[in-house]
């Protein structure tokens, strides 16, 4: 595959964008690619063109997109995806990709990630020792259809150690993480439609589970209130923005800010996820989180009342539940 000048510049330098700062340009293409360092700079300088094999290798690497170079207008999004399965991309495989996103904020001085949340966002779940398994649960039995969580009611000895690690290090990365939360009064319904839906069918191996896993999501709630009223989670420097959006139904949209690179992270069917890039399309998705946040309550640090108004509604919602099925 040829690429012009221009064209095989732009490639390397979306290439550039993805490498954490401390990292070599040059020393990278080497070790991928499998080439002297020379050759290196003889490829960033445009002296030598690209390959299609070498194209092929920094793709996949990097998840880079050449038709969004070679589109002659912004009109064509590319986005990486993965289908989560029981064979190839398994959930634990999910898992860990979760925690390399998380990861790739890290060596960036300058980060923030914005989450447009449908459901409370995943992380805070795997800081609690009932609720992290249901999920867990949940996704392999009712959305992934694994043949070994079938036809057995939920109980937290069926989820590996291993799982249970990975959620908790997913946690622990994503609370010490710079962002924004946008949240509305329907946050809290999905995993509340989750609890009461298995306790009617009588899914829970302990019938107690059900009212254990409510009394857990207060405590949660409560937390999370707690540092909403604050800003932040475990040091000042890990800021935490929560505002409360009534205009809108949530998609669970993310975005990640790092200096001047972009991420965008859009869910579908519920556990896959599509990733892209490109610059246009993440700047879209910015300026429109962006005009969300402008036009929702921030209901963290400021807004006492708000904040109290909203979580007092979140617990009693949840009290209900508890309720019902105690």
């Amino acid at each position: 595959m040829i690429l012009t000048d221009n064209i095989q510049s732009a490639f390397l330098d979306q290439v550039k964008k993805r490498l954490p700062p401390n990292l070599s340009m040059a020393d990278e293409l080497s070790e991928i690619l499998n080439i002297s360092r020379d050759s290196a700079y003889r490829r960033i300088r445009g002296e030598t063109i690209l390959s299609l094999d070498e194209v092929k290798t920094l793709c996949n690497r990097f998840g880079v997109s050449v038709d969004a170079l070679l589109s002659p207008s912004n009109e064509m999004v590319s986005f990486h995806y993965r289908v989560v399965d029981s064979q190839h991309f398994t959930f634990d495989k999910w898992l860990k990709s979760v925690l390399n996103n998380l990861e790739m904020l890290v060596p960036f001085a300058d980060k923030q990630l914005i989450y447009f949340a449908k459901d409370i966002p995943v992380f805070y779940y795997f800081n609690s020792p009932l609720m992290g398994p249901f999920k867990m649960f949940f996704w392999m039995n009712s959305v992934l259809k694994e043949e070994g969580y079938q036809n057995v009611p939920f109980s937290p000895d069926l989820i590996p150690k291993e799982l249970i690690t990975l959620g908790e290090k997913i946690w622990k990365r994503y609370s010490e993480t710079p962002r924004i939360e946008i949240w509305s009064e329907e946050t809290l319904n999905v995993t509340l439609r989750q609890i009461e839906f298995y306790h009617e069918c009588g899914f829970f191996a302990d019938p107690k589970y059900g009212v254990q896993l409510c009394n857990e999501y207060i405590a949660l709630v409560q937390e999370i209130r707690s540092w909403a009223s604050v800003g932040f989670k475990a040091s000042v420097e890990n800021k935490f923005h929560l505002y409360k959006n009534d205009l809108l139904i949530a998609d669970n949209t993310i975005l990640f800010r790092m200096g001047d690179k972009r991420v965008t992270f859009i869910p579908y069917n519920t556990m896959n996820i599509l990733t892209t890039t490109q610059e246009p399309f993440c700047q879209q998705t910015e300026d429109y989180l962006i005009n969300l946040i402008n036009k929702s309550v921030l209901i963290s640090t400021t807004g006492e009342k708000e904040r109290a108004k909203f979580f007092n509604q979140m617990e009693q919602k949840i009290v209900q539940l508890r309720n019902r099925i105690g």
